[in-house]
């Protein structure tokens, strides 16, 4: 959760999740790791293919903190 917590704007409830930058990196990094480990064992041009989430990860720095409703499923910036 954030450091200023809110419940959801769209429905109320408590079940909010907040989403940060980490999070996203780290997202992307093991999306790359699953296709490293594929592209060497079973379809070669996946290894290729893995560089492509490692640059997006460095890039998911950028992307703002987004909260979530689990309930609704309604995203919005703290």
């Amino acid at each position: 959760m954030s450091d200023k917590w809110e419940s959801c704007p769209k429905c109320s409830s408590n079940e909010v999740v907040s989403r940060n930058k980490l999070y996203y990196f780290l997202l992307w990094l093991a999306i790359a790791a699953c296709m490293l480990w594929v592209g060497l064992l079973i379809f070669w041009p996946l290894f290729i293919a893995a560089f492509v989430p490692i640059i997006i990860s460095v890039f998911s720095f950028m992307k703002k903190p987004v909260n979530k409703c689990r309930n609704c499923n309604h995203k919005w910036q703290p």
